[in-house]
């Protein structure tokens, strides 16, 4: 009986399940548009795979050995320097996607990011996969034997990217613009975790326990508990503006910009002074009206950051304190420099200044007693050329218009 027993309570233990630990990695890559940083959850599939890695975060990070590696590219369209840089503020992007995602920062210890530039090795290797369009091998000989640039004389005159632009009169670089460079732009990810697997000394007929795959269907449903996806960024399109530095010399202003992207945006200002006292042969009556676009560069998000602007315009005029008076029009055009940053959600702080060329032609008057009342008696017309400055800002900025927000679109 007793040795019954204990073959019973043998055979129990070698069905029970024993759990190891298995070490997984599995890499993936989040897209972006041309010249974005911002993570669009509804490119290539983008929200699934970073819900992936949110998945194994949430379930994995606590394990020993878990470790996360971004690094973000840039496709060759676009200045180096500025390929360099985005190609760092898009691994940002991700990370702190994924950090509102969970709700939490992430431990330095098991997270690190880096940034490459143009992935030139990707290029390389979409098309030695088997990759094959008009001039691809042209192309795959450029990539691989051409340095990135060719310097004589210690100026630059040619190398890898005016290579591939230059070939059959610039088809084929546009032609990877549209169907190559797409894989390009992005940020590589691979996870290094360690996982429980149960294992029986006995085999069994059931199915073999889910594999945590990272690529594969079991990140396609919702995460466990009560995380939801984070409310996106606000990205606000149009900001009203008012030059604090014109209002307190009595002349009102107002500004509206538009932002097309991240780095470029239009503007139209305008500003009027239109005070009088007849009786005192006071005029303060001037007018002015320009529109400006400008380049944003540096910067930290939408409306954080520089931007260098170019703008033109025309003024209209009457000037006279009691005595010789100037009444004219011109008109400007000139470049322009300026730095904005948040003090709230919803305003910011604009300094900036602008630079340029100025015509102008105006009359000169004298207020004259005649019969009782006045006359402006003319006395001459001038004009003037003057390279100077042309304005200086502190405009307080309220920033509207969210396209981020549900029912909006980017």
């Amino acid at each position: 009986m007793v040795k019954r027993v204990l073959t019973a309570v043998f055979m129990l233990i070698m069905l029970l399940p024993v759990y190891v630990y298995a070490q997984s990695t599995d890499s993936l890559s989040v897209y972006f548009d041309i010249g974005s940083r911002q993570v669009d959850t509804s490119l290539s599939g983008n929200v699934g795979k970073l819900d992936s890695v949110a998945g194994v975060i949430l379930r994995y990070s606590s394990n020993p050995g878990f470790h996360i590696s971004m690094t973000g590219y840039a496709s060759p369209d676009g200045a180096p320097r500025f390929n360099d840089w985005l190609s760092a503020r898009r691994t940002e992007e991700v990370l702190r996607w994924l950090e509102d995602r969970l709700g939490s920062r992430f431990s330095s210890a098991w997270v690190d990011t880096s940034s490459a530039g143009v992935d030139w090795d990707g290029l390389e290797r979409l098309i030695s996969s088997g990759l094959t369009f008009k001039g691809s091998d042209e192309v795959l000989s450029i990539v691989r034997d051409m340095p990135l640039y060719v310097i004589e004389d210690g100026r630059i005159t040619g190398g890898r990217k005016k290579s591939l632009m230059d070939l059959h009169r610039g088809d084929v670089f546009r032609y990877m613009m549209d169907n190559v460079f797409p894989e390009l732009r992005r940020v590589g990810i691979t996870v290094r975790y360690t996982r429980s697997v149960p294992v029986t000394l006995v085999p069994s007929m059931k199915a073999p326990a889910e594999q945590l795959d990272i690529a594969g269907p079991v990140y396609g449903r919702p995460l466990a508990g009560t995380l939801q996806p984070p409310e996106p960024e606000p990205f606000y399109r149009l900001a009203l503006k008012t030059n604090l530095l014109a209002d307190a010399v009595l002349m009102p202003s107002l500004e509206a910009e538009y932002l097309i992207d991240e780095h470029w945006s239009v503007a139209a200002h305008g500003a009027v002074a239109w005070w009088s006292k007849d009786a005192a042969h006071k005029f303060y009556q001037i007018a002015t009206v320009y529109p400006e676009a400008r380049w944003w560069f540096r910067t930290r998000e939408a409306w954080h950051g520089h931007y260098l602007g170019l703008f033109a315009g025309g003024t209209w005029y009457d000037l006279e304190n009691g005595g010789r008076g100037y009444q004219g029009e011109g008109g400007f055009v000139g470049v322009s420099y300026g730095y904005m940053f948040p003090i709230a959600e919803r305003l910011s702080l604009e300094a900036g200044i602008g630079l340029g060329y100025l015509y102008t032609k105006y009359r000169e008057y004298l207020p004259v007693p005649y019969m009782g009342g006045t006359h402006y008696v003319y006395q001459q017309t001038s004009q003037m050329n003057y390279f100077g400055p042309l304005k200086v800002k502190l405009a307080l900025v309220w920033r509207l218009w969210d396209t981020n927000r549900k029912g909006g679109g980017r």
